[in-house]
């Protein structure tokens, strides 16, 4: 049974995971290496119509488990236990909420 604690402390970032998403779009490598890549295949997705919500989620999970896991290296500790599957879960939504508003925007040069 979910609690109310926790579904409130899921609407918005923890602490954690805010700190996870700010090493994530300082990192340039990850940027380069991940986000980009990601953005420009789900704007090729969503330009054929064939753009899934559920896949797009898991597409930034691999983004959030890579920087979790760079962050951990860096910083110490265990990327699991750090950052629980629950709340990275939750940040691949902001990111694809993110996406879908930037893609809206047309802000880089392959979404138009």
């Amino acid at each position: 049974m979910i609690k109310l604690t926790d579904l409130l402390t899921e609407a918005s970032l923890s602490e954690e995971m805010t700190e996870l998403k700010l090493y994530i779009d300082n990192d340039s490598s990850l940027y380069r290496q991940r986000y980009m890549p990601i953005l420009k295949n789900l704007s090729k997705k969503k330009k054929k119509g064939r753009y899934r919500k559920t896949l797009a989620q898991k597409a930034f999970m691999y983004l959030i488990d890579d920087g979790a896991k760079r962050y951990v290296r860096s910083y110490g500790g265990n990327h699991l236990d750090v950052f629980p599957k629950r709340q990275r879960k939750q940040l691949a939504k902001d990111y694809v909420e993110e996406f879908e508003e930037i893609f809206k925007n047309q802000e880089y040069d392959f979404m138009r």
